[in-house]
């Protein structure tokens, strides 16, 4: 089939349109204007449009059979995020529902999860984050994306899936929040044996694929987690090994970590009420969400779709650290 990627430009999106060219796709990849497109193979069509503000975006649906919706912003202030995100979403949906296009595979992320109330297991049943501006701009973001997909698919009857992965890692993309902070040579890691919902990008680009292709993924959504056997205190230990950037890695138990979180939170609030600005770190259930002890099942996709990651920890290490000198 011929499938428009958004987003093809993006880490994730490069390694989405590699595997839909491995399985014999026609891929139509769509960039920013101003992007280096990759050296993709002649079945790849670039298309180029900024969706925050190009004119006219029908031409991009022309003869596609599916659509993978990537596009999105993981930087920039809350507006920024808003508006290459949401907006973005809501002008490249408009032009699909004018096209004859029906399929869509839509990627968001765990982070739409009210982290605050799950309990022993995040999976599809999790409840979704009631309160988002409590959250950072890219929860806020990606929770409206989700919305505004839902509403222009029920609108016009899209068979839909929605995908919801993990920290999504890889080549040039090793850190991810879950590891702690580093300062200098110290690696402070929040619940060193705490259980890490782990997709590296390539496992991530087959299952998206793998969704695409599968009738039985209609009208579904989907974690997409490689396992969760990896704990904090291994991630990083690798980090450290694999980018020959030594230091010695000190372990905070999570609960010590969120009540440090909890009193500068109310502290802030007694000196400055609600106009007190603090980093993620020190935000409550921002700390939970990056932090929390949970168990992160993929149960679903592997009964669903009958899918497993292509590619081990072990694998993805070596794979993701084969520039670096180990």
């Amino acid at each position: 089939m011929k499938v428009l990627v958004s987003g093809a430009g993006g880490f994730l999106g490069q390694s989405v349109v590699n595997s839909l060219v491995e399985r014999g796709h026609q891929v139509r990849a769509m960039v920013r204007p101003a992007a280096r497109a990759p050296d993709w193979p002649e079945q790849v069509e670039v298309f180029r449009a900024d969706l925050r503000v190009h004119k006219d975006l029908a031409p991009a649906f022309d003869g596609v059979d599916a659509v993978i919706h990537l596009a999105a912003a993981v930087t920039g202030n809350e507006d920024a995020q808003f508006a290459s995100t949401v907006v973005a979403t809501e002008r490249f949906l408009e032009a699909m529902a004018k096209s004859t296009v029906k399929r869509l595979v839509h990627v968001s992320s765990l982070v739409v999860y009210d982290w605050s109330r799950a309990k022993s297991c995040m999976d599809e049943e999790t409840p979704i984050e009631c309160a988002p501006y409590t959250m950072g701009g890219y929860t806020i973001a990606k929770i409206w994306q989700e919305r505004i997909v839902e509403r222009f698919a029920q609108r016009n009857s899209w068979d839909i899936t929605i995908a919801r992965p993990g920290f999504i890692w890889g080549d040039g993309h090793e850190e991810i929040a879950a590891m702690g902070r580093k300062f200098g040579r110290l690696y402070l890691m929040f619940g060193p044996f705490t259980r890490l919902p782990l997709s590296h990008v390539t496992n991530c680009a087959d299952c998206l694929v793998s969704a695409l292709e599968s009738p039985t993924a209609s009208g579904q959504t989907f974690n997409i987690v490689d396992s969760d056997d990896v704990r904090v205190w291994q991630y990083v230990r690798e980090y450290a090994r694999r980018t020959r950037q030594p230091g010695l890695l000190v372990p905070l138990p999570y609960h010590v970590g969120l009540g440090l979180a909890q009193l500068a939170a109310f502290t802030s609030r007694k000196l400055f009420g609600e106009k007190g600005k603090l980093p993620s770190l020190l935000t409550p259930r921002r700390f939970e969400s990056q932090f929390k002890p949970l168990r992160f099942s993929n149960s679903k996709i592997r009964t669903k779709l009958g899918w497993r990651p292509r590619f081990s920890f072990d694998e993805c290490l070596a794979a993701s650290y084969k520039h670096q000198v180990t």
